[in-house]
């Protein structure tokens, strides 16, 4: 494979790969990535079981490494030595874009320090597939990864974000899409949004509605499993009233093009919290 091929000025050094696998779909594998796969020298990943599902699938014969939030630190010197020593590495997650969300982060950025040669084979998307589908605004979006597992901190969380313009994508683990569509249905209960559950999957649904209608229909029918949650900004040209709240209150829906003094957006630190994409 000429991609795995080491130049004659980078024959001692190694190359890091990282490698996109399906969320749901096994057929959603791409070709690159099963030649990396296939040609590389060891395949690391976060839980052995998953990754050598996975490497079985596809009849992949490769030596696993573990490398996950329990031992990214050690393990990350030992694997930059072995890539300095000239080891083709493929790094991937449990489903999606390894690093993201995923243990990772810390070996690119000692890769970088080294000057390893480093190769991303892109692949299905969570994000992506959630984000088209869903007919909101794309021409510009934010990204809020998975918020905090504290009530009150997603709500304070959620409240900053009920300013947000721009069309908005969350994460959640399996079991929290109650607990978030309650907040959420407090928070911002008009607010137009839709969940995508099972994404590439046969039997992937998808469901549109405000957030105080979502949660109805999910309080009735208690759904398990994977999901990613989008939901509509304020339009662009909205300007608040002074103290205006667009939570919480009996008209939540903002007054548009009131020259009115501007309001104080209080920001929140979200707390990164490591899941599968």
């Amino acid at each position: 494979m000429a991609e795995l091929m080491p130049t004659e000025s980078n024959e001692k050094k190694g190359h890091l790969y990282l490698v996109s696998t399906p969320i749901g779909n096994w057929d959603d594998i791409t070709l690159r990535g099963l030649k990396v796969l296939r040609n590389c020298d060891k395949v690391i990943c976060e839980e052995k079981k998953i990754g050598g599902r996975l490497l079985k699938q596809y009849s992949i014969n490769k030596d696993i490494d573990l490398l996950n939030e329990q031992n990214e630190e050690e393990k990350t010197e030992e694997l930059i030595f072995e890539l300095t020593e000239g080891k083709h590495l493929a790094l991937i997650s449990d489903a999606g874009t390894p690093v993201f969300a995923d243990p990772g982060f810390q070996l690119v950025k000692a890769a970088l320090r080294k000057g390893i040669d480093i190769t991303v084979i892109p692949g299905p998307s969570s994000i992506m597939a959630a984000i088209v589908r869903s007919g909101f605004d794309i021409n510009q979006f934010l990204y809020a990864g998975f918020l905090s597992r504290s009530k009150a901190e997603r709500a304070e969380q959620l409240k900053a974000l009920s300013f947000e313009k721009r069309t908005v994508v969350i994460f959640e683990t399996p079991y929290r899409l109650l607990p978030f569509l309650e907040t959420a249905k407090d928070i911002l209960p008009y607010r137009n949004a839709y969940i995508g559950c099972n994404l590439t999957l046969p039997y992937e649904t998808h469901h549109y509605g405000t957030f105080l209608e979502l949660y109805k229909k999910f309080k009735e029918k208690r759904f398990k499993g994977e999901f990613v949650i989008v939901f509509e900004g304020l339009p662009r040209d909205t300007i608040f009233e002074e103290n205006f709240k667009p939570y919480g209150s009996d008209d939540p829906k903002p007054k548009k093009n009131l020259n009115q003094k501007k309001f104080f957006k209080k920001r929140t630190n979200f707390k990164k919290t490591r899941q599968r994409l």
